[in-house]
């Protein structure tokens, strides 16, 4: 008889630990505790505004956004088959193009992509992504050493001393110009809604890098969308799939406790009190429901469980939350995604009907009650700073004020004000619709149930892995350590597929593990890496902090003696090569490593 498991939780980590476990021939339950699956991810319609045989509006709480370094999430797709032939991963949309709208510029700029082929390249593409914006130069200088310098930083230095400090610290965010810091405020929070005055440097550079490898990169499928409403276009198949191959899926199950018997899980309370039981668990609830579940006795005997059930969840929590605005006719705007860094609520959007057009047909004729060309999907990620419009911070509004705050926003950024030109206007709109997670039964501000993990620095101390010391239970979440490191629906199914391999290991089974990938980032960097690794462990800084490099082309100039004048790739050959300029031989000799 094969194995059984519970798996708590239905959003991407529950279904995708589902998905790997039913396909090595395991017998999974899965218990949600919403009336429909997916999480975050999935799609919220706004009731009964169909009509004539059309789906509801789709709302969401938030827009899809794919970026080149999601492999394991695209790796499910391509393993999820759609009725009339294909997998769910065609249905992926490329974007070949983002734009920044600036409020107080009044204007707005496209940008496309350019191919990185040598390491220091990475400096012009950030030239290249800040030429139009008017920043002065010795800022666009400093930062783009930074980054630099976080490319060339070993694995190490990066868990041991930038995991510590802020990304704010690590940029030396207060020797720039307050236009400038303006950006490095507002650029993260937009992009993975994450304070660099809060943020670990490691996580928020780590992802900062892969966004910038996105926007370094040929071709039109790095930045992708999904081309439906999530629940459609992808959980729909899902939910069909993993029904067709025997999982057993329990809408409007949560769970109230854990029953322990010794070392051992034996069971989960389920609402009317009975007892479901099952040879392994794999807890996939965001970690506020986790604190919940895990109970002393359960915490006793793994440290890791301890942590999470007595973390401060104020510190590891924050909000982004999603709405959408339902236009009369299509706004294309970009065949991309939009951000508006000097909007006071950190805005990010999407004109998705360009990209469901393929999939699904015209909008008016597949949402809504025909009236309805468009939408424009928005992510808000700063909730406690004051609008220009309402004046009061996003936490403190009504939902009317909210929807109100944010397209007067969006409005004086995209309309230039010429005549004839206004790309939003007031008479385009149809309606609104606001993240259904947001709570106001008890009135302002209201309640978020479905929060997002951030990452303060010493967050990945305290953070578990998906393997626990009771024998039976595995966490699977993006609150697990894995090499995504950040929360969205990538880590989720990468921390699901650990989970498994957990349950692979401890049931001796022969079955092919899940596939878990690290970050990747360019082989040109390796050198260097390797360079800084021997100087962290020799306990000494990074070469461009030991040399005083505070502006990019210093920096980029060190990075091409070392990789085009000496002609050597490898760093140990470098090091004891007697063709290297008597600059770096000095250089080398200085810090103790020639």
């Amino acid at each position: 008889m094969s194995p059984s498991v519970i798996v708590i939780g239905g959003g991407v980590a529950g279904l995708s630990a589902a998905h790997e476990l039913i396909e090595r021939g395991f017998t999974v339950d899965v218990f949600e505790a919403r009336p429909d699956f997916g999480g975050k991810a999935r799609s919220q319609p706004v009731p009964d505004s169909g009509r004539g045989g059309r789906r509801d509006l789709p709302g969401e709480h938030g827009f899809r956004f794919y970026p080149r370094f999601y492999r394991h999430v695209i790796d499910t797709m391509e393993r999820i088959p759609l009725p009339a032939g294909g997998v769910v991963a065609d249905r992926l949309r490329g974007t070949t193009e983002s734009a920044i709208a600036m409020i107080d510029e009044a204007t707005w700029f496209r940008f496309h992509r350019r191919k990185v082929t040598r390491p220091f390249d990475v400096l012009e593409t950030v030239e290249l992504f800040f030429q139009e914006l008017d920043f002065d130069a010795a800022d666009v200088a400093l930062f783009a050493a930074k980054l630099l310098q976080f490319f060339t930083s070993c694995d190490a230095r990066r868990l041991g001393a930038y995991d510590d400090i802020s990304w704010w610290q690590f940029l030396e965010g207060d020797m720039y110009s307050a236009k400038f810091q303006r950006q490095l405020r507002a650029v993260p929070r937009t992009m993975v809604a994450m304070d660099p005055q809060i943020g670990s440097a490691r996580t928020i550079g780590a992802i900062s890098m892969q966004l910038i490898l996105d926007f370094a990169s040929a071709g039109v499928s790095n930045d992708r969308t999904l081309g439906g409403p999530t629940s459609q276009a992808w959980f729909e198949p899902w939910l069909a799939y993993l029904r067709a191959r025997g999982v057993r899926l329990h809408a409007r199950q949560p769970i109230s406790s854990f029953v322990l018997d010794g070392a051992y899980i034996r069971g989960v309370v389920l609402p009317d009190g009975s007892l479901a039981t099952a040879d392994h668990f794999v807890l996939a609830t965001p970690v506020e429901v986790a604190a919940r579940l895990i109970s002393p006795q359960m915490a006793a005997a793994d440290p890791q469980l301890e942590r999470v059930r007595t973390a401060r969840l104020d510190t590891l929590l924050s909000w982004m939350i999603g709405i959408q605005y339902f236009l009369y006719e299509d706004v294309p705007l970009v065949r991309g995604h939009t951000f508006y860094p000097d909007a006071p609520w950190g805005l990010t959007t999407i004109s998705q009907a360009q990209f469901w057009r393929p999939s699904f047909g015209l909008f008016r004729r597949a949402y809504g009650d025909g009236s309805v060309g468009g939408v424009i999907s928005v992510d808000v990620s700063e909730w406690n700073t004051p609008g220009d419009f309402v004046k009061k911070p996003a936490r403190m509004c009504t939902p009317r004020e909210i929807a109100h705050e944010v397209w007067e926003q969006l409005k004086a950024a995209l309309n230039t004000g010429v005549p004839g030109e206004e790309v939003l206007r007031d008479e385009l709109l149809h309606s609104w619709h606001l993240d259904d997670d947001l709570d106001y039964s008890r009135g302002v501000p209201p309640t978020n149930h479905n929060r997002l993990l951030v990452h303060p620095p010493g967050a990945w101390r305290t953070r578990p892995e998906a393997e626990t010391r009771i024998p039976n239970l595995v966490l699977a979440s993006d609150y697990v350590r894995t090499h995504t490191d950040l929360a969205s629906m990538e880590g989720a199914n990468e921390a699901a597929r650990r989970a498994v391999n957990a349950i692979l290991a401890r049931t001796g089974s022969g079955a092919r593990p899940a596939g878990v990938w690290p970050l990747a980032e360019p082989d040109g960097f390796e050198p260097w890496k390797r360079l800084d690794d021997r100087l962290y462990h020799g306990g000494r800084r990074h070469l461009f902090e030991l040399l005083g490099i505070r502006r990019a082309a210093q920096a980029a100039d060190i990075v091409r003696r070392f990789t085009e004048f000496t002609g050597i790739d490898r760093i140990d050959d470098l090091l004891d090569s007697v063709r290297a300029s008597e600059l770096i031989r000095a250089l080398l000799a200085k810090l103790g490593i020639a």
